[in-house]
C-alpha cells in the first residue's frame, strides 16, 4: 500500500525535526498588555511561566514547561512564557530568543518591556522563577515560586484539564 507523500511527512515524530519550529518567537509587549492576553485565553488551561537568562532555575525547568506544552496543548493548555530580561538590553534580549530557539518553545513567548519595578510590584515578587496557573475560566487557581515542583504543576495541569 503506498501512502501519499503528504501523509508519510505527516507521521515522522516532530522530535525528529533538525531545525527548531519557525513559529519560536518573542514579542515584546507591556505588563497591561500581558493581563489583557491572559484574559482572551478564557476556555484554555493557562501556565504562566515567568523566567530570565539570568535565573539558573528557570532554565533548568524551561525543558519540562516545553514538554507539558508538547503533551497537553492539543488537550486546551496554553503556555505563555514571559521573560523578564531587561527590556533595553539587546544583548539580553538576544540572549533570551536563542535559548527560546533552543529549547524549541513553539508556543507564546513575551518579554516584557516594563521595568522591573513595574512587574515585581504586581506580582509581589522579587523575581523569577514564578509559574501561574489559571483554569478554563481564568481564575487564578495557584502560584508557585523559587522552589516549583513541576510534578505537581503537570498534576495541577491535568487535573483541570479534565473538569
Amino acid at each position: 500500500m503506498h501512502r501519499p507523500l503528504a501523509l508519510t511527512v505527516a507521521l515522522i515524530p516532530l522530535s525528529l525535526a533538525a531545525e527548531p519550529p519557525a513559529d519560536v518567537r518573542l514579542d515584546a509587549v507591556s505588563y497591561s498588555a500581558l493581563a489583557g492576553e491572559l484574559k482572551g485565553l478564557k476556555g484554555k488551561v493557562v501556565l504562566v511561566d515567568v523566567w530570565g537568562t539570568f535565573c539558573a532555575p528557570c532554565k533548568e525547568k524551561f525543558p519540562k514547561v516545553v514538554a507539558l506544552h508538547d503533551r497537553y496543548g492539543r488537550k486546551g493548555l496554553a503556555v505563555v512564557s514571559v521573560s523578564v530580561d531587561p527590556p533595553d538590553d539587546a544583548d539580553a534580549r538576544r540572549a533570551a530568543e536563542a535559548f527560546l530557539l533552543r529549547q524549541k518553545a513553539a508556543f507564546r513567548n513575551v518579554i516584557l518591556t516594563d521595568k522591573a519595578e513595574v512587574w515585581q510590584e504586581k506580582w509581589n515578587t522579587g523575581g523569577p522563577p514564578i509559574f501561574f496557573l489559571f483554569d478554563r475560566e481564568g481564575r487564578l487557581v495557584v502560584r508557585w515560586e523559587d522552589k516549583v515542583d513541576l510534578v505537581q504543576v503537570e498534576k495541577r495541569i491535568a487535573a483541570l484539564l479534565e473538569e
